[in-house]
């Protein structure tokens, strides 16, 4: 027991990973369900390798509810490094249809294409390799669909 906690202490407090989407996949689409890669690059800003045991995250568009996903592959992040994590996320149909029409109608009779996306990813991430705890993480950014 001692032993335990003498790792988890052994790091010091631990720095919250900045993290950031760093690419979106569509792996299906069903009827009712579109299944979205996504690709968290986690930047670690510690002194010590982060072993990343899990990540659960949401994805708004616009400021609406997108996507909710998790990941459980297992992940080392080194010391001050970066790392892609993949998580798969679950999306509605219904609501990508939706978002389109509105993108669609906003346009009117604009010649510059269509306008920028925004999105915010927020989730935790587990931390195992003795720290055991999770860190929570937020990402505010624009997808551009123009060439």
């Amino acid at each position: 027991m001692f032993l335990l906690a003498g790792c988890a202490g052994m790091h010091g407090p631990v720095q919250e990973p900045e993290v950031t989407l760093a690419d979106m996949r569509v792996l299906e689409m069903k009827p009712l369900e579109a299944v979205v890669l996504l690709s968290l690059r986690v930047m670690n800003p510690n002194d010590f390798t982060l072993d990343i045991n899990g990540v659960r995250c949401d994805l708004e568009i616009d400021g609406k509810h997108f996507a909710t996903g998790i990941g459980d592959k297992n992940s080392e992040i080194p010391a001050f490094g970066t790392g892609l994590v993949p998580v798969t996320v679950y999306a509605s149909t219904l609501k990508m249809f939706s978002r389109v029409l509105t993108m669609i109608q906003g346009m009117g009779g604009q010649q510059n294409g269509l306008a920028p996306i925004r999105y915010e990813l927020t989730g935790k991430i587990l931390l195992g390799g003795g720290i055991s705890r999770s860190v929570h993480f937020a990402s505010k950014g624009e997808l551009s669909l123009n060439n």
